[in-house]
């Protein structure tokens, strides 16, 4: 296979990646007010696209408009797909100042230093001290940022009770990871130049945007971006009131009766082997019949339910919330005292001076 025949299989299968997120981006894009994770998503497709425009427009004149765009949309993507898997796959998470400021430090730092070549007219290359930190601190803080997204993927991939979403979490946004991560090896780090790799890389980039495309747009509602406000923990998790099934009202009574929400370290495989029904079952109807999208949100309500129950108590005023958390299946303060707050608006401790009878 020769050169050009690689630069154009490269080329051809780079326009179909490029045009799988501009169109992702424009038909999110009336969505972006529902909520703050849909706008990170369009970043991150609109920042794909522009580390794309080298590939679809080389070469480019370096100050060029689109040489900056490619620059721009390539420094930034690691640090927007960190904050798309932080606000899409974490558990709940609320983006946070200081996550944005880290994540704007992948183009920040090598456009800083960008700058400062081209305005005083000095090469980095010849301070190699400097040149190193920049470089391949810059590296490790997009790899860092990478793991960290896939990390965040696999640990919430088992509770997730939304199918489509799991099929995103576990197999696309892994895989995006891992292919971003292997590219940064390659292209940057160890810099191999072997024609049929910018061919393979580019299709299996245009695989990738594809199959992302194929199953957000599967997606029902807001399986996939939570609505703003949504509290899991208020969810009235009680039978139905048309004729439940028997698998839904053995479900209810495992919590209910069985209290097995107290079990330390209870998966939904776990509540599935107990109630002896299979897994990919009692996820559907833990989610379509009870409106739950986590499997710690289900588990959470009851768990906030009967620490409730206990702060209003005269009985057990005595016992510290800590040891009320713990009793209940909350594995840390931390955790409860978070769930507590999205439930009550106010802190457990203050929850108790205002309901508990003097």
């Amino acid at each position: 296979m020769t050169s050009d025949h690689n630069f154009l299989m490269a080329e051809f299968f780079s326009h179909i990646a490029f045009a799988q997120m501009l169109m992702c981006a424009l038909l999110l894009f009336p969505l972006r007010k529902q909520n703050s994770s849909i706008t990170l998503y369009i970043l991150l497709m609109l920042c794909g696209s522009g580390y794309l425009l080298s590939a679809l427009f080389s070469p480019i004149e370096n100050g060029s408009i689109l040489w900056w765009l490619g620059r721009t949309g390539g420094n930034a993507l690691p640090g927007v797909f960190w904050l798309v898997s932080l606000s899409v796959f974490g558990d709940h998470i609320v983006l946070k100042r200081w996550q944005y400021i880290v994540a704007s430090l992948t183009l920040v730092v090598p456009l800083t230093a960008t700058l400062i070549q081209m305005i005083f007219s000095v090469t980095l290359k010849d301070h190699e001290g400097l040149y190193g930190l920049i470089t391949y601190g810059a590296l490790l803080l997009e790899l860092v940022l990478i793991s960290h997204a896939l990390i965040i993927s696999i640990k919430h991939w088992r509770g997730d009770l939304v199918q489509e979403r799991r099929y995103i979490r576990g197999s696309v946004i892994a895989v995006s990871s891992l292919y971003i991560i292997l590219v940064m090896i390659l292209e940057q780090l160890l810099k191999i130049d072997w024609p049929p790799l910018e061919v393979i890389s580019s299709l299996l980039l245009a695989i990738l945007v594809t199959g992302v495309n194929f199953f957000l747009f599967q997606l029902r509602e807001s399986s996939l971006f939570e609505a703003v406000g949504d509290n899991p923990t208020k969810i009235k998790s009680t039978l139905p009131e048309q004729k439940a099934s028997l698998e839904l009202t053995k479900i209810i009574e495992s919590m209910e009766k069985d209290k097995l929400y107290q079990q330390d370290g209870m998966t939904i495989s776990g509540l599935a082997k107990h109630l002896a029904i299979h897994e990919y079952k009692l996820r559907n109807l833990i989610n379509g019949e009870l409106n739950y999208r986590n499997f710690n949100d289900f588990l959470n309500y009851y768990r906030i339910k009967e620490v409730t129950e206990s702060l209003v108590s005269p009985s057990f005023s005595h016992l510290p919330v800590l040891t009320l958390a713990l009793e209940s299946g909350f594995r840390s303060l931390s955790s409860f005292n978070k769930a507590f707050k999205n439930t009550h608006g106010m802190t457990p401790t203050e929850f108790r001076k205002q309901n508990l009878p003097d």
